[in-house]
């Protein structure tokens, strides 16, 4: 049997542990946006055409993390 000794590691700060509470708040206003545009979406309010313009212009208007990888 071979034993490891556990030892305590230094905690690493990364980009999400220090966001702000203005681009928390981006984050929540992109992922309402694009929750109420994909419902407009689905209830043939809009085309999709229309939804993928309104999406791009919601990655520029809320700045995120999110709308990064998008």
């Amino acid at each position: 049997m071979q034993v490891t000794e556990v030892t305590p590691t230094t905690t690493q700060h990364t980009a999400l542990s220090q966001i702000t509470h203005e681009q928390l708040q981006h984050e929540f206003n992109f992922l309402r946006a694009e929750h109420l545009t994909k419902t407009m979406l689905n209830q043939g309010l809009i085309t999709a055409d229309e939804y993928r313009r309104i999406m791009v212009e919601n990655v520029v208007t809320f700045p995120t993390f999110i709308s990064q990888i998008l």
